[in-house]
């Protein structure tokens, strides 16, 4: 009853709305025109169009513009003069633990990314900050690395972010501003009670006039944009936003030990790189194998528990354990399987 209410108070002010679309001379859809710009198209610089957003990244600030003192303080997103977008990896990845800081973009033609890392007498500790470089509309990948060097031998961590960029009034991200983008901005007004969840990376792309929600302010603003040529065409302002990519949580460590006699069992840190997995307890699948590496592993039928039991057919092999890890936050995010392997081969007394 109460959703009922306030779709009812919402009518006159979108009806205003539309009259105010009206009195410009625009049409909005279904099958109106508004001028069409090709959304990718690149004039002298790019301006990166404040707030940048962050969709889901946990040890990150929600938005460059982050200044709620309610919220506890993370790591800020940093638009420079020269548009470009500086986050500090060091509490992320810290130096005390990691090392060999990289980033990969999956294409260097939307977005170049590199981590700049800075050691100075007078500093604690190394400074790693990434460092992306927007150049045109489009999704990329980011593909961060280090090595965990806690274990024996170095480990290779992985943490991916997306990063979606679009031009100021491409709503739809459909890679044009035109009449399609005023009827998502307005199908999305219209239900705004009773709306579906949307993420932060479609809330940045509706927020036209730049105030952190979108509201209906942003129609107005796209329509008067296009009215004052002021969106489209070469028009280079565009909206970044960057949101996690789900992974299953790390083994790190890992070692086989036996604990009582010819009863095995491992010891590892369990490591969720961002965030957002409740570290419950992994599946398990033992192997033995005659090769050092484990590589030709053939699978011990039954035995899906944390330890096990040597028997003779053990004898002269290497013990190797599978542990699986899965993602509590996203149940389509692919498992990740670990392979332990014992030192030495199963002696067995006499």
């Amino acid at each position: 009853m109460k959703g009922k209410q306030n779709k009812k108070r919402l009518k006159p002010i979108l009806k205003k709305s539309m009259l105010t679309a009206l009195g410009l001379g625009i049409a909005l859809p279904i099958g109106g025109t508004l001028p069409q710009a090709n959304a990718g198209a690149i004039g002298p610089v790019i301006n990166i169009s404040r707030p940048v957003l962050n969709d889901g990244i946990q040890w990150l600030s929600y938005s460059s513009e982050q200044n709620d003192p309610s919220f506890v303080p993370d790591v800020p997103i940093e638009v420079t003069s020269n548009n470009t977008v500086r986050i500090n990896l060091s509490t992320h990845f810290r130096s005390d633990e990691f090392n060999m800081l990289t980033a990969i973009s999956s294409d260097s033609s939307i977005a170049e990314v590199y981590v700049e890392t800075r050691e100075d007498e007078n500093m604690p500790a190394p400074t790693s900050t990434l460092v992306v470089i927007p150049r045109q509309s489009g999704k990329i990948n980011i593909e961060l690395k280090a090595n965990y060097m806690i274990s024996g031998a170095p480990e290779t961590v992985t943490d991916n972010i997306e990063l979606y960029i679009s031009k100021k009034g491409d709503v739809n991200a459909d890679g044009k501003v035109n009449s399609l983008d005023a009827a998502d901005l307005f199908d999305y007004l219209r239900n705004i009670v009773s709306r579906r969840g949307f993420s932060y990376v479609e809330m940045n792309r509706m927020d036209v006039d730049r105030n952190t929600e979108p509201t209906l302010g942003d129609m107005d603003a796209l329509l008067q944009g296009y009215k004052g040529k002021t969106l489209g065409g070469k028009n280079n302002d565009y909206v970044l936003t960057f949101q996690q990519v789900d992974d299953a949580p790390y083994i790190l460590s890992g070692e086989l030990k036996e604990y009582m006699q010819n009863v095995f069992s491992t010891d590892y840190y369990l490591m969720d790189i961002d965030y957002d997995d409740s570290l419950n307890t992994p599946s398990y699948q033992w192997y033995r194998a005659t090769d050092a590496l484990g590589e030709d592993r053939v699978l011990i039928g039954g035995e899906t528990g944390e330890q096990h039991s040597v028997t003779s057919e053990d004898e002269d092999h290497y013990l190797v354990l599978e542990v699986i890890t899965h993602s509590t936050s996203n149940p389509n995010t692919e498992p990740r399987r670990t392979f332990i392997v014992g030192k030495e081969k199963i002696q067995l007394p006499d």
